[in-house]
């Protein structure tokens, strides 16, 4: 009996070793790290508890996994957390998920609304936005925790940054994207369908953040 549990955990330990090995470093920098991940990590189930669970860490403001392309990036404020500890936080996610915790059910086709979604041009946006926001949110923590806990300022500095850098995007966007849109998207929409879908939903994401505020 007690060599039969012994064997059990030295296969649960070798397939916890053995998925943790598979996931690869694919570009790490100041409070950024990106991984390639593994099917077993990319199933619905292993996906929430990765983004839940390294969400809880204090310092880490983004966490953005893409099923279709098998990546993982994780944002966080160096002040606060350190590479260390992201590290060991996703080891422990990756075991749990080794062990049966979050890697059972297949990963489902993607619906029309999530392939725009998940579009590598709205991924970025979004990623954009998600980090102004976290930063936003991590700094007037700082500079409550610098003033004695009174960060008081004469207007919101985070709200109108966001805004401010949401305009930015958009004038930007059109800038870049003016001679395709006059001398393609519009002669011919159907054909740039799934542009058309993106600019639709980048409008209703900005009319909704600004509703939202008011």
């Amino acid at each position: 009996m007690i060599v039969r549990r012994k064997t059990k955990d030295a296969q649960a330990e070798q397939a916890r070793r053995a998925l943790w090995q598979a996931v690869v470093v694919r570009h790490r920098g100041p409070g950024h790290v990106r991984f390639d991940l593994p099917a077993p990590l990319l199933t619905t189930e292993a996906v929430a508890l990765l983004e839940s669970g390294l969400r809880h860490i204090d310092g880490v403001y983004r966490v953005f996994v893409l099923p279709g392309q098998g990546k993982l990036s994780i944002r966080w404020a160096e002040e606060v957390c350190t590479i260390a500890d992201v590290a060991r936080a996703l080891a422990d996610l990756v075991g749990r998920i080794a062990e049966g915790g979050g890697a059972t059910t297949a990963r489902p086709r993607p619906g029309l609304m999530q392939r725009v979604t998940q579009a590598p041009l709205v991924a970025r946006l979004r990623a954009r936005y998600d980090d102004l926001r976290a930063k936003g949110e991590i700094l007037t923590k700082l500079v409550a925790m610098k003033s004695g806990g009174k960060a008081a300022l004469p207007f919101d500095a985070k709200d109108w940054f966001i805004h401010f850098a949401n305009d930015l995007v958009v004038f930007y966007l059109i800038r870049l994207h003016w001679d395709r849109i006059i001398g393609q998207w519009l002669p011919r929409p159907w054909a740039f369908r799934y542009q058309w879908m993106t600019v639709v939903y980048l409008v209703f994401l900005l009319v909704r953040f600004r509703k939202a505020k008011k």
